[in-house]
C-alpha cells in the first residue's frame, strides 16, 4: 500500500506542476510563492526559522544560464520569498531532504546565487553582510521529474549547525532503478541489471551487524518480488569497485555482506520467502557512486558467472577504462582536465589535472551531458569527477 500510494503523490504532484507552470519557459521572480513571503529580522526566534516544502517543477534552470551551480529542475513562480527586514551579519539558506534537490535564490539586487550540494547532498547558501530586502528562493530536484519532499532551513548560523538528511535506508520508499518479480526456475538465470551503488548514509548508523560498513542511498536500488516459497535464493553484487550489499527481506530483516578479498558481496537465503526483497548497492567509500551488475540466481555462484560492466554511453565511442584501474590526462588537452564535485560540469570545479597527470578510477561510469564521467583520485588523495572526452577527442589515456 506504501508503494501505491507514493506513486498516487508523485502523480498529483507532476499534475500540479504541468497545469500550473507548462506554459512558463523561466523563472519568474515576480509570481506569488507557493509557500508564502516570511519577514525576519536579526534575532529572530524561534531559530531557525523551518518550512516544509515541497522540490521540483519543469524549468531546466541549468539552460537558463544563471550563474555556477544553478541547476536542477524548479517551478517558474517562488517557492518562498524571505524577506530580511534589515542587513545581517551572516544568514544561511539550507534544504534538507532525503532526495537530491537544489537552491537557487534571485536576490535583493537581482542578481542569482545558487547551489546544489553542501551539507552532504543538501544545499546551502550562506550570505556575510546580507543585504535587507526580498531574497525569493526555488527548490530544485536535481532529477526531471522529482517532486520531493523538504525542509527550508533559514539560520543566522553556518550550515554545519543544521540538521543533514541522512535518515537511513527506508524500506517504503520507491526503489531508484525499478522492480523485478520472480518465480520459480526463473529465466534467464541469473538475473542482473546494472546500476550505479552509493550513497550518503552509513549503513552502521542505522543496521547493527557483522558486514554492515559502507554507505547507502535512503531508497532502495532495486526491489525483487518472489511469488512463492523455494528452497534457496542467493543474491550477490559484482562491481570492480569496492562495494556492499544490504537486503531487506519480507519479514523486515537486515542483511548485509561487505566485499572481503576471497570475492565480492553475497547473501544466500536457504528458505526464501515470497514477498519483497529490497536491495540497496553501497559503496565502502563515502562519496564515491561506481557501477555495479546486482544478479539473482537459484544456485550458488561457484565462480562460473561471468560478469562485465557496461562502460558505454549512447553516442560516445567505447573506451578502454575501468574502475580499479589507472588512467592519465591526454598531453593533447593543454588546459588540463577538471574534476568536478559531481558528473556535472555546473557543479563547482575542485581541481584541475595537467596534461599527463596520473590518477586513478575509483567510482562510475556516469554517462551525462553527452559525456561519460569517472569518480577519480589524485596522487594526493584529492578526488572528483572526471570526463574522459567529448565524443571526439579523448581527455584520458588507460595507463599502460
Amino acid at each position: 500500500m506504501a508503494r501505491v500510494a507514493h506513486r498516487r503523490i508523485i502523480a498529483l504532484l507532476i499534475l500540479f506542476y504541468t497545469m500550473g507552470s507548462a506554459a512558463q519557459g523561466t523563472l519568474n521572480p515576480a509570481g506569488d510563492p507557493r509557500y508564502g513571503s516570511h519577514a525576519l529580522s536579526p534575532g529572530f526566534a524561534p531559530a531557525p526559522h523551518t518550512l516544509e516544502v515541497w522540490s521540483g517543477g519543469d524549468i531546466d534552470v541549468k539552460s537558463l544560464r544563471l550563474g555556477d551551480n544553478c541547476l536542477g529542475y524548479a517551478a517558474s513562480d517562488p517557492d518562498v520569498v524571505v524577506e530580511l527586514g534589515a542587513s545581517f551579519e551572516r544568514i544561511t539558506f539550507l534544504i534538507a531532504s532525503a532526495s537530491d534537490t537544489t537552491l537557487i535564490v534571485n536576490l535583493p539586487n537581482g542578481g542569482w546565487a545558487c547551489n546544489d550540494d553542501t551539507n552532504g547532498l543538501n544545499p546551502a547558501l550562506v550570505f556575510h553582510e546580507a543585504a535587507a530586502g526580498e531574497y525569493r528562493i526555488w527548490i530544485g530536484s536535481y532529477a526531471t521529474e522529482a517532486f520531493d519532499e523538504a525542509v527550508l532551513y533559514v539560520s543566522e548560523g553556518g550550515p554545519e549547525a543544521l540538521p543533514t538528511t541522512a535518515t537511513g535506508p527506508d524500506p517504503a520508499l520507491q526503489p531508484f532503478y525499478g522492480e523485478v518479480s520472480l518465480a520459480a526456475a526463473f529465466q534467464p538465470s541469473p538475473f542482473t541489471v546494472q546500476f550505479i551503488g552509493g550513497g550518503r548514509n552509513r549503513i552502521a548508523d542505522f543496521v547493527a551487524g557483522a558486514g554492515c560498513r559502507g554507505y547507502v542511498s535512503e531508497a532502495p536500488d532495486y526491489s525483487v518480488s518472489l511469488s512463492e516459497l523455494r528452497s534457496s535464493l542467493w543474491f550477490g553484487i559484482y562491481s570492480p569497485a569496492d562495494m556492499t550489499l544490504l537486503i531487506s527481506d519480507p519479514a523486515g530483516n537486515w542483511h548485509c555482506s561487505d566485499r572481503n578479498p576471497g570475492g565480492d558481496p553475497l547473501i544466500g537465503f536457504n528458505l526464501a520467502s515470497s514477498g519483497f526483497y529490497d536491495i540497496w548497492v553501497g559503496s565502502a567509500a563515502q562519496g564515491n557512486y561506481a557501477a555495479a551488475i546486482f544478479y539473482v540466481s537459484e544456485t550458488k555462484p561457484d565462480g562460473s558467472f561471468d560478469f562485465s560492466i557496461d562502460t558505454d554511453c549512447a553516442g560516445l565511442p567505447s573506451t578502454a577504462l575501468g574502475v580499479g584501474e589507472g588512467a592519465v590526462v591526454s598531453p593533447m588537452l593543454t588546459a588540463g582536465n577538471p574534476l568536478h564535485t559531481s558528473p556535472d560540469t555546473a557543479t563547482t570545479e575542485v581541481y584541475r589535472a595537467a596534461p599527463g597527470s596520473a590518477l586513478r578510477l575509483i567510482g562510475g561510469p556516469v554517462c551525462a551531458e553527452g559525456r561519460r564521467w569517472w569518480r577519480a583520485e589524485l596522487s594526493d588523495g584529492g578526488r572528483g569527477w572526471i570526463a574522459d572526452g567529448d565524443g571526439g577527442t579523448p581527455w584520458l589515456e588507460r595507463a599502460s
